[in-house]
């Protein structure tokens, strides 16, 4: 094995996953030296990220926003010729509708956050204090294992004896649950507690002009990647890597001398038979929440509006969003109707997940009277594994295992946000450090 600085032949390495861990990690090993291939189970490299068209319908594979807060991500950016393609978004809000009244909720937490209606003078002091404190921060947005005091307790509880209960029912529950659809009581606070101090005092988020597929579609270019291509068992005995895949109804065989594997986490253990047990219990532990939106394409043209709902207020519907159309490139109007969390779980209960849109119909028609004259199609949108669910103590678990991996060589190596952040600059961040521990641990040819 060659060690640290030395010289070594290239390795083979086969990328399982073609999501933006894996794409960042096949780039890095790649510039390293190695003969790289990627493969991909889905017609297009970008997992999560990206766009697709249905019968005229646009709409996100998942991400919808780029948070300009990780240089090294910003640095990917530069290096990969995105940068002059970002669109900035500024202070970007939402009307946050709850059983009796309205307000206007920023998604950028800032001064113009003092003026939510709802709180008490002693919250809105602490919001204050709470400001001051996360200028002065010393968090990883990239990791949400950088706040260990965070990871131990539910958001839920973070926010209230840090800035109280009003601020978690009038501010942070519509958000997280409008936008992550995530409960607070259900999730640790080392995604807020690792994310809000970067964005304190911010008030410009990003997209990308032509769309979020601009991404994959730079970090795919120049590599070798096999879509349609799902990998289905991984052998790690002998001296390389035996990978199984089935690609247009025929059972085929790669070999390499390493796999990283950037699939889902929850996914990723069932590909191997031969997992320690301290690796197969930490991916026990690993979980993803799922997303249901119902896309509405209209007949005429709408003014644009978005608005989160109170758990009180929201019924099956947690974000509605009214889209204009474009009359330059001809796309039509649409209506953005995402399931709240509970409506989530009652479409997995019922098994209606391809019918979303019967289980929001009666609350869309209340939002949107004309329906049934101005719709001209809908698109039910199911995203099975939308993103890794950081509950109490998974981040402890998941620094752990990056240790172990990071430790010696290996022959299989993991990444993805799972192992990060529940953000694209985690997914990306994650397969930096893949590349990195693989060129530690085989040396660079």
């Amino acid at each position: 094995m060659a060690g640290i600085g030395m010289a070594a032949p290239g390795k083979r390495i086969v990328v399982i996953g073609a999501g933006i861990a894996g794409l960042t990690a096949a780039r890095r090993l790649q510039q390293q030296g190695h003969e790289v291939r990627v493969l991909e189970a889905g017609p297009m490299p970008g997992g999560r990220v990206g766009e697709r068209m249905v019968r005229g319908i646009r709409f996100n594979a998942g991400a919808r926003l780029v948070y300009a807060f990780s240089k090294p991500f910003n640095a990917l950016l530069d290096e990969i010729g995105l940068t002059p393609a970002l669109v900035p978004v500024r202070r970007l809000s939402a009307e946050c509708v709850g059983t009796a009244d309205r307000w206007t909720v920023e998604l950028m937490p800032g001064l113009s956050s003092l003026l939510t209606p709802g709180l008490s003078l002693t919250e809105r002091l602490r919001f204050v204090t709470f400001g001051l404190a996360a200028l002065r921060a010393r968090t990883d947005p990239d990791d949400a294992a950088s706040t260990p005091a965070a990871d131990a307790v539910t958001l839920a509880d973070h926010i209230r004896d840090r800035l109280g209960a009003n601020v978690l029912e009038r501010m942070v529950a519509p958000v997280f649950r409008g936008t992550r659809c995530w409960n607070p009581e259900e999730v640790s606070a080392a995604f807020f507690a690792s994310t809000a101090p970067h964005l304190v005092g911010k008030d410009t988020v990003h997209v990308f002009q032509g769309g979020m597929g601009r991404l994959p579609q730079a970090l795919a270019d120049g590599l070798a990647i096999d879509c349609d291509t799902r990998a289905t068992g991984i052998e790690t005995s002998g001296n390389g890597c035996r990978i199984h895949v089935e690609r247009e109804g025929q059972n085929l065989v790669h070999e390499a001398d390493l796999v990283v594997c950037a699939t889902e986490g929850s996914l990723a253990s069932g590909l191997f038979a031969d997992l320690d047990p301290e690796t197969r219990a930490f991916f026990a532990g690993v979980r993803y929440n799922s997303l249901g939106i119902v896309h509405y394409r209209l007949n005429r043209q709408v003014e644009p509006a978005m608005q989160f709902f109170t758990r009180a207020a929201a019924g099956p519907v947690a974000t509605w969003q009214q889209v204009p159309g474009n009359e330059t490139t001809g796309e039509a109007a649409q209506l953005y109707a995402q399931l709240s969390p509970e409506a989530v779980r009652e479409a997995i209960e019922r098994g209606m997940t391809d019918r979303l849109d019967e289980l929001v119909s009666d609350r869309v028609r209340a939002l949107y009277p004309g329906l049934d004259r101005d719709c001209a199609d809908l698109h039910n949108q199911w995203i099975a594994r939308k993103l890794p669910v950081f509950y109490p103590g998974y981040a402890r678990s998941m620094s752990d295992f990056r240790e172990r991996q990071s430790a010696s060589p290996k022959k299989v190596y993991f990444c993805g946000d799972y192992l990060a952040q529940a953000l694209i600059t985690g997914a990306a961040a994650s397969g930096e450090r893949a590349a990195r521990d693989i060129a530690n641990h085989w040396g660079t040819p």
